[in-house]
């Protein structure tokens, strides 16, 4: 329960108020709960975290692309500061993104299967990373805006793109892996076979 409350504390307070330089944003508080009705007993948790895993898949793509984008240009001389500006300011907006549906994958996480876990751990543990770089890409820009091709600038933006691409596959997988779990249950109900108990 604390190891819980510390991932969701950390990472969302993290994800949440880590951008100070760019566009307000509303406070960091702790995931809410929701009060429990006679639906939760019957409600698929393990559906719904699939669900949340394959929109994080959609935003770490996004990320990653993002990401991409500012590792190409980093290295101009002349480079533009508003223009990585706003690649930061659409980055901050998506890792916030991740941060609440991870949220809600942290408030289910007991329910979930071990390897949904795994996977919600580690999309937790990226996510701080790439709130922190961003944070620390954004702060150095908004100090050195002709400075950008410096290595400390890339340092953070060569990180946020191999944190991306880190979470965009190992969250790829964990969505194949319940795609063939899918199949396998749909299967099993075509051909009579009873699964174990």
């Amino acid at each position: 329960m604390k190891l819980k409350n510390l991932l969701v504390s950390g990472c969302v307070c993290a994800t949440m108020a880590a951008f100070p330089a760019m566009a307000a944003i509303s406070p960091a508080r702790g995931c809410a709960v929701g009060q429990v009705t006679p639906a939760s007993y019957t409600w698929n948790f393990q559906k719904e975290t699939d669900a949340v895993f394959q929109d994080i898949q959609s935003d770490a793509q996004q990320v990653l692309t993002r990401a991409a984008n500012l590792q190409s240009v980093a290295v101009v001389l002349d480079y533009s500061w508003y223009t990585d500006s706003g690649e930061l300011t659409q980055l901050k907006d998506l890792i916030n993104d991740m941060g609440h549906k991870l949220c809600r994958l942290e408030t289910i996480r007991r329910v979930d299967t071990p390897w949904q876990q795994k996977t919600i751990d580690h999309i937790a543990t990226t996510l701080r990373l790439m709130a922190d770089n961003t944070t620390d890409a954004i702060l150095f820009g908004n100090q050195n805006q002709h400075e950008l091709w410096l290595p400390t600038y890339q340092k953070y933006v060569n990180n946020l793109y191999a944190q991306a691409h880190s979470l965009t596959q190992s969250v790829e997988q964990a969505v194949k892996y319940a795609q063939v779990q899918k199949q396998e249950q749909y299967l099993r109900k075509d051909l009579g076979i009873k699964t174990s108990s």
